[in-house]
């Protein structure tokens, strides 16, 4: 056995800009009188030309209480001492199976012995792992629970949609579209892209179907949504999701955002519940003293 402190972890960046009108969309979206419709304007995106609050990027509402945690994130002690209260399960990938196992498992702090010229120290976290295993997300929230083992991520790697790709899957019966969109204005000749939208669309078992907008972006340009995992990890049969909001136009370094079934009021609908927490101290700052 080993401890690691070497996660996979991936970067975005938030920026909120302005509307524009002349709209062109790369991708036609989708619409049934017996959709379930999740309307953008509920969720905060009330911005149109010609005026109206800015649009805002989502999803930027999360459960309280809930924790995602990356072993390539440095904490303050603060932090730390929250964290140590909590119950925490390791999201695993094994490379030799192709498979993920999620299980409680125990976590410790460690000081990097950088001392800040403010005073501050900081601490990276560390978990055992087995051979040929590598620890991708720490998380504490009431849906996962339990161990779940040989969950499969129906992608092979971690996927970047930009506007005009879908993909198609199935899971216990369960047909799924994921399709990116997003709309090109030309204000002084030249292309912007704008109004990113990640949208899974479901056509369950027994008929129904449902439209979920799982990220819309305001101002995006040439970025594009990394999907980092499509499977079930709450043991619902329904396939949660981990994404990476965006590579580029974010405003904050927050990676990983998590999605849980078993969260929704709605049955099969992904539901936002928390987003990776990158810590006060970020790496970008260590280029103090190291400590005696």
């Amino acid at each position: 056995m080993k401890i690691t402190t070497k996660p996979i972890a991936t970067f975005i960046i938030i920026v909120l800009i302005i509307a524009c009108g002349n709209d062109k969309s790369s991708v036609k979206e989708t619409n049934a009188s017996d959709t379930t419709v999740f309307d953008t304007a509920e969720m905060g995106v009330v911005s149109e030309a010609g005026g109206g609050a800015v649009k805002v990027n989502l999803p930027n509402e999360f459960e309280e209480g809930t924790v995602m945690l990356s072993l390539d994130n440095y904490f303050t002690q603060d932090e730390v001492n929250r964290y140590k209260s909590l119950e925490f399960y390791g999201l695993f990938y094994d490379s030799v199976t192709a498979m993920y196992n999620l299980h409680k498992t125990p976590v410790s702090f460690i000081e990097t012995g950088i001392q800040y010229d403010d005073g501050r120290t900081s601490f990276e976290c560390a978990v055992v792992i087995k051979d040929k295993e590598s620890c991708i997300f720490l998380l504490h929230n009431k849906y996962l629970t339990q161990t779940v083992t040989k969950i499969k991520n129906v992608l092979s790697e971690p996927r970047f949609f930009q506007a005009g790709e879908s993909m198609r899957f199935n899971i216990e019966g369960n047909e799924f579209v994921l399709s990116a969109s997003d709309y090109v204005v030309e204000p002084n000749g030249s292309q912007t892209h704008m109004d990113y939208k990640l949208m899974l669309n479901a056509k369950f078992v027994d008929g129904t179907t449902s439209e979920t907008l799982l990220s819309f972006i305001p101002l995006f340009d040439d970025g594009s949504v990394n999907v980092l995992f499509i499977g079930d990890l709450d043991g619902d049969t329904y396939p949660d999701f981990i994404i990476d909001n965006a590579s580029k136009y974010t405003g904050v370094t927050k990676s990983g955002i998590l999605y849980s079934t078993k969260a929704s009021a709605v049955k099969g609908i992904p539901k936002p519940i928390s987003f990776q927490e990158e810590g006060s101290i970020g790496k970008q700052e260590h280029n103090g003293e190291l400590g005696c």
